[in-house]
């Protein structure tokens, strides 16, 4: 690592020294905790919609299938029913199909 390296070699080592107190004093001005943390709950916010959104699409298509076989539709109509409904490719739509086809 170059952090290693330049500590190694003492490349910053005297200006550091010198400066300690001007560096540490900066870091702590620029380094807002309560931004930082309004960020890590923004972007946690944003995963559990992603992962809640995933969550109902996926419960979507299993309830499509099961109504479905349930109504006696063939595998075929099915399959490109949850491709049409999703906008998935007719693949995807067959692996659904075939992990929730009772």
């Amino acid at each position: 690592m170059r952090q290693d390296y330049c500590i190694e070699n003492e490349i910053l080592e005297e200006f550091l020294r010198e400066n300690r107190a001007e560096v540490l004093g900066m870091l702590l001005e620029e380094f807002d905790v309560k931004r930082y943390e309004r960020t890590l709950r923004a972007e946690g916010r944003e995963e559990g919609i992603r992962e809640g959104v995933e969550i109902g699409i996926e419960q979507g298509i299993r309830c499509m299938v099961e109504v479905l076989q349930e109504a006696g539709q063939t595998k075929d109509f099915v399959t490109k029913k949850v491709a049409e409904k999703y906008s998935l490719p007719e693949t995807e739509a067959q692996q659904k199909l075939l992990r929730y086809w009772k």
